[in-house]
């Protein structure tokens, strides 16, 4: 159990880190960083701890992917749209298969990259 928490908060830090440094990447000119807050949040994702069900993680990683494809043919609102998407799938899986502390994680991270997008 505590291996688990301190993986967690481990994770946290990290996306903590990565929000932070956002803005800092905007200013100094690199427009990719939504990119890597994205390929960061689909790695949570991925990782499966904190999603008990395979298959609530596989859809929200093809969101996620989908996400990707539209920022790489540079559509941006497209990619907005399915991160929204992705949020209300996080919000109706939290409690279930998504306990509720991950679920909140995944939702700031996905509305900061979806903030980085405009």
């Amino acid at each position: 159990m505590l291996t688990r928490k301190l993986l967690f908060l481990t994770l946290v830090v990290a996306v903590l880190s990565l929000v932070l440094a956002l803005p800092a990447f905007a200013m100094d000119g690199h427009d990719c960083a939504h990119d890597a807050a994205l390929v960061s949040l689909r790695d949570h994702v991925a990782m499966g701890n904190h999603i008990d069900n395979q298959g609530v993680a596989r859809s929200l990683v093809a969101k996620l992917d989908a996400a990707q494809a539209a920022l790489d043919r540079g559509q941006p609102a497209v990619a907005a749209s399915l991160l929204n998407a992705f949020i209300q799938d996080v919000q109706a899986q939290s409690g279930k298969h998504i306990s509720a502390e991950h679920a909140g994680c995944l939702i700031n991270h996905a509305g900061e990259v979806i903030s980085s997008l405009s």
